[in-house]
């Protein structure tokens, strides 16, 4: 009686073992392993720096041999700093429902890209013995970052602010991209008297596009005198601009100068950035 039970506990066992085989050769048989495929329609992508982040997977599409066509899935998984040309490298990264996932990289460049620019709100003209500040007074702005004021940096200074006398600072700001814009300032430590002249501008810091001509005194705002007995005009104003190039990009300085009742030189510094 127990022979043929036995047998029948063994072949019950038997079959079991087929049939978790059977099962485990089918799943690994039909298991999803292989990657998806990209395909690239540009491989040089120019963009705005105003288009959203999806604008770097244009033009690429992704497909898998189980899940078809998964173009909608792609993402983007890193965007690098600038190469030395401008361009930089879009890291692309799309997965499959069996997690299995894809990579591909294209170079990228901004058709509308301008370095940080700076303003300056202010002239950099302090009394002796002054705290001199530039945070207070510059700020930058980046086409892609926005306003990086935050992030400027003093990376050089001569200034003696215990003596009058003309002085030099340079200012920097990165962007994301690793752009580095530099601003050389020339700063003014004066120890003014009632009878000091001044002569002021209606912008302290402008950009020009490379060939272009302004006409420097239309720059002139006022220029005030404790000794003149009327209003002083603006064409009085001596302009100096022979270390102007506007047809090689740089940074520049266009000096104003007015000589007072007092005997005492009024000077104005216009910062002329050629781009």
């Amino acid at each position: 009686m127990l022979r043929p039970i036995r047998i029948t506990l063994v072949v019950l066992f038997v079959l079991l073992l087929l049939g978790a085989g059977g099962l485990y050769y089918y799943n690994y048989t039909h298991e999803d392993v292989s990657r998806p495929a990209f395909t690239v329609d540009e491989e040089r992508l120019e963009v705005s720096v105003k288009d959203p982040r999806e604008a770097f997977t244009r033009g690429l599409r992704a497909f898998d041999n189980v899940d078809g066509e998964i173009t909608d899935r792609i993402m983007v998984q890193s965007v690098s700093q600038f190469n030395e040309d401008k361009t930089f490298t879009v890291r692309c990264i799309v997965f499959d429902d069996a997690s299995n996932y894809a990579t591909c990289e294209r170079t990228a460049v901004y058709s509308d890209y301008t370095p940080p620019h700076f303003s300056l709100s202010q002239p950099m003209v302090f009394g002796v013995g002054e705290t001199v500040t530039f945070m207070d007074r510059v700020s930058a702005v980046d086409c892609i970052d926005g306003n990086i004021t935050d992030k400027m940096i003093l990376t050089e200074s001569t200034v003696n602010s215990t003596a009058p006398g003309t002085y030099r600072v340079k200012v920097s700001v990165t962007n994301r991209m690793g752009d580095t814009a530099v601003l050389p300032l020339t700063v003014l430590i004066q120890n003014p008297t009632p009878a000091t002249p001044t002569v002021t501008l209606k912008e302290n810091l402008i950009y020009l596009a490379v060939g272009e001509k302004p006409t420097l005194r239309n720059y002139v705002e006022s220029i005030e005198d404790p000794l003149a007995e009327e209003t002083v005009p603006v064409r009085r104003a001596r302009i100096d601009d022979s270390a102007l190039d506007v047809n090689t990009p740089g940074v520049y300085e266009v000096n104003y100068f007015y000589l007072g009742g007092s005997g005492e030189t009024a000077t104005a510094i216009l910062t002329v950035i050629v781009q």
